[in-house]
């Protein structure tokens, strides 16, 4: 750069340090700021109040001079912190995501301060729970978190376990006796459980058909899945749907 030339301004940033230093506002410390994202990836409920007191926005500063969005951004940028720290921990990031993202388009078209908070509390008390969930059942080798997220990302296609073991350049057996010593079940048993989960939530929160519902979970038939969803709950698709549409229910499983 020549002596002549003039160095970019920061004007607004400068103004706004004023503004701040005027009025005697400071960001919260490095330390007080990540308290609750330690709390967090430790399970430790302490998470959701120290979550809910940092996101006043006369702790964060301004986003938005509209106060409900400004509160909104809060939310937003707190989670998308969260669900880093989250992911962190082990936990499958195409699982993380899915929470943040069903959040993030709660907090969208949320009407007031009120509602935004508690969704926020909800949010939170929902990860360290998925934590806690996660550190006691589970700690995955990396090998085993790999084959649940790859399962996250593509249920509603063919896959196999031959694939993940190419993916990992591991020994087919190997990785078979390690996925089942890990989670209990069989790639197999996993991975329908995440289809018949996932076809569940379709039919009570949806109106897809069940040729639609079958074929987006990767089944060759309407009937296979069918057989297979009535094996596995005791319910027809369409009995399921009739018995529990729009309601918050957990899937029954047969024989359990």
């Amino acid at each position: 750069m020549q002596k002549n030339e003039k160095r970019p301004k920061f004007d607004e940033i400068r103004k706004l340090l004023h503004d701040n230093a005027e009025l005697g506002f400071s960001h919260t410390d490095y330390d007080e700021e990540i308290l609750r994202f330690q709390y967090l990836m430790k399970g430790d409920m302490r998470a959701v109040e120290e979550s809910d007191r940092i996101m006043m926005p006369s702790l964060q500063g301004t986003l938005s001079r509209d106060p409900l969005r400004n509160y909104r951004y809060l939310f937003i940028v707190n989670t998308g912190l969260a669900s880093r720290y989250l992911i962190e921990t082990g936990i499958p990031q195409e699982t993380v995501y899915a929470i943040s993202d069903v959040y993030i388009q709660k907090a969208d078209v949320a009407g007031s301060f009120e509602q935004i908070r508690t969704l926020n509390i909800e949010l939170w008390t929902l990860l360290v729970e998925t934590v806690k969930n996660f550190k006691r059942e589970r700690g995955y080798s990396k090998q085993v978190s790999f084959c649940m997220d790859y399962i996250d990302r593509h249920f509603n296609e063919k896959i196999t376990l031959a694939v993940l073991a190419r993916e990992l350049d591991l020994n087919l057996c190997y990785l078979e006796v390690l996925f089942k010593k890990e989670t209990g079940v069989t790639f197999g048993k996993y991975l329908l459980d995440i289809r018949m989960k996932t076809a569940a939530v379709l039919l009570v929160k949806t109106e897809y058909t069940y040729s639609q519902i079958a074929y987006s979970l990767a089944f060759c038939s309407q009937s296979h899945f069918t057989k297979t969803f009535r094996e596995y709950t005791g319910y027809t698709p369409g009995q399921y749907r009739q018995s529990f549409y729009n309601k918050h229910i957990s899937i029954p499983v047969a024989g359990r």
